[in-house]
């Protein structure tokens, strides 16, 4: 079981595809449905949140830097996530800190930061949006 993101997927796929609409009509119909999207979206980011949550780390970092906060190269020494999201929401604390210093500020720099700090924040809600699923539309192979 070394594949989780691809045992999601395929569990989400065969709850939709399969189980869901041999129960269509029934309440339950839709809650098969809902877990089977919900293992979808769980399986794609259990394949990219390592990722993510590197790539978050290194941009806060680097943020951080150029306001003269800590150094700009992450030094990752876990890599396992529940050590990333201690290590992204420190970082998101300090983070959150100096952007509300920065909309205090009216100088040029300043201002350049602010701008660069809310460009990082809509990356990263870009990045942990899920894709719609890949499902085939209703009624296909069905006889």
């Amino acid at each position: 079981m070394s594949d989780v993101g691809m045992i999601l997927q395929r569990l989400g796929a065969t709850l939709v595809n399969e189980v869901a609409p041999k129960l269509e009509g029934d309440y339950s119909g839709g809650h098969a449905s809902m877990a089977g999207l919900m293992a979808v979206m769980a399986g794609e980011m259990w394949e990219k949140e390592a990722d993510l949550l590197v790539n978050e780390i290194g941009r806060m970092k680097a943020l951080l830097a150029a306001a003269g906060i800590g150094e700009a190269e992450p030094h990752i020494e876990s890599f396992l996530i529940s050590d990333l999201k201690a290590m992204r929401n420190e970082l998101a604390m300090q983070l959150i800190e100096l952007q509300a210093s920065l909309e205090a500020k009216d100088d040029e720099g300043s201002k350049a930061l602010n701008t660069q700090i809310w460009g990082h924040l809509l990356a990263t809600c870009a990045g942990r949006m899920p894709s719609p699923p890949a499902f085939g539309a209703a009624g296909e192979g069905e006889p």
